[in-house]
């Protein structure tokens, strides 16, 4: 144990002396965050040997009019997909996200693979890596310029633009304890638009910043019945802002779950959800959860509620089958 955290220790080190500068949180945030790992850290891919298929959607803030035409609540899709590849020791992943924050549109489509290190204990270490193409749109035709008629401004249209994206990361999992190190988008990667105003044509650049996610969490079997899983997730921008989740979630048998979590300075978090066997006895399974989001800072500038739906299935991975070893007299020594 030592050892791992003292791997993680100096990776982390790592993942955070980062040169690239930013001043906002830009990734989507998600209440599930624990259900939906490949989305915080490519080293997920294929490290709890099952294939999984996640969608997650979050509305944020449900309600919220700004003073845009078409609103402007943050409303947010993924989709993922990881399998362990046993033969090769590793893991493979992707995943997509559609992210809508009134004007601007983000969205990503990145392929993982990772290494699995097998240790003791049936623990293992995941080293993962990802790589794809990240876009940002905008829609100028929802702005509204508080002074009508500023050749600076542009009057409406669409401009999106795509670059390079990448992200490196580091897992640990065993039966009992999981933690998780990552950075996202390595690549110097900016954004150009070529917009017209009134008069005038302006190119506006923006560069993606360096975020950090450091999740971790311990399960507690209480009996034979129920477990507890105390879980933090620590994340920061560019170290420029943070934010930090802490809660835990109580398991049923393997089937049923529900728990709270704090976001600081934001809102308080409750979610549930269920196993469901494809059919009686079978280890294929559907996953369902939801999360509620109620705001206890800052209403005045927020809708006090948010909601969150995932849908996902798993598979076991097959076991590799070695042929059999046929042994006969004649050439034994």
């Amino acid at each position: 144990m030592k050892r791992i955290l003292f791997v993680f220790s100096f990776c982390v080190i790592l993942l955070g002396a980062s040169p690239f500068k930013g001043y906002a949180q830009q990734d989507a945030q998600f209440t599930q965050y624990m259900f939906n790992q490949l989305y915080l850290n490519p080293a997920y891919a294929g490290v709890t040997k099952l294939t999984e298929a996640t969608l997650v959607h979050r509305s944020q803030w449900l309600g919220y009019q700004p003073t845009f035409d078409d609103g402007g609540a943050p409303s947010t899709q993924v989709f993922s997909f990881s399998t362990q590849l046993p033969k090769w020791k590793s893991g493979i992943g992707v995943h997509v996200v559609n992210d809508r924050l009134g004007p601007m549109r983000n969205f990503e489509a990145q392929l993982a693979y990772s290494y699995h290190i097998t240790l003791k204990n049936k623990s293992t270490l995941s080293i993962g890596a990802r790589g794809g193409v990240y876009s940002r749109s905008y829609d100028f035709s929802i702005l509204r310029p508080r002074e009508q008629g500023d050749p600076f401004i542009p009057t409406g249209g669409k401009e999106a633009d795509y670059v390079p994206d990448a992200a490196v990361g580091i897992y640990y999992n065993s039966p009992k304890l999981f933690l998780s190190a990552s950075a996202n988008h390595l690549a110097k990667s900016g954004f150009q638009y070529q917009v017209t105003g009134n008069t005038v044509s302006v190119v506006n650049v923006e560069a993606l910043a360096n975020s950090v996610y450091l999740f971790g969490g311990y399960h507690i079997a209480l009996n034979d019945d129920w477990k507890v899983t105390p879980t933090a997730l620590a994340k920061t921008t560019a170290f420029k802002t943070y934010s930090f989740d802490a809660g835990a979630w109580l398991t049923y048998q393997e089937k049923f779950w529900g728990g709270l979590t704090y976001r600081n300075q934001e809102s308080v978090n409750a979610f549930v959800g269920a196993y469901i066997p494809q059919k009686r006895g079978s280890k294929k399974m559907f996953r369902i959860g939801y999360s509620f989001d109620y705001v206890v800072q800052g209403q005045s500038a927020k809708q006090p509620t948010s909601h969150e739906i995932l849908l996902a299935y798993t598979i076991p991975v097959p076991a590799i089958k070695l042929p059999p070893i046929i042994r006969t007299p004649r050439f034994r020594h």
